[in-house]
């Protein structure tokens, strides 16, 4: 997996690729799981995570700021 340095130097259409080839890769490791492959679905959801994190960010969502009338 990479690092969090590698992926935020990614551009907004590469970082939304990039989540949704991830996505894919989790459901199917988690059906090799069984064989022993929960290792990789877990360094594959913390990138995941990282990847959305950026997206948020790159995106610049503020719905956290926003008041609700």
């Amino acid at each position: 997996m990479k690092r969090f340095k590698e992926l935020s130097k990614l551009g907004k259409n590469d970082i939304s690729k990039k989540i949704k080839e991830i996505e894919m890769e989790i459901v199917k490791a988690r059906v090799t799981a069984s064989k022993g492959g929960k290792v990789k679905i877990r360094e594959l959801k913390k990138t995941l995570a990282n990847l959305k994190m950026l997206n948020k960010q790159n995106n610049g969502d503020r719905s956290k700021n926003r008041v609700a009338s």
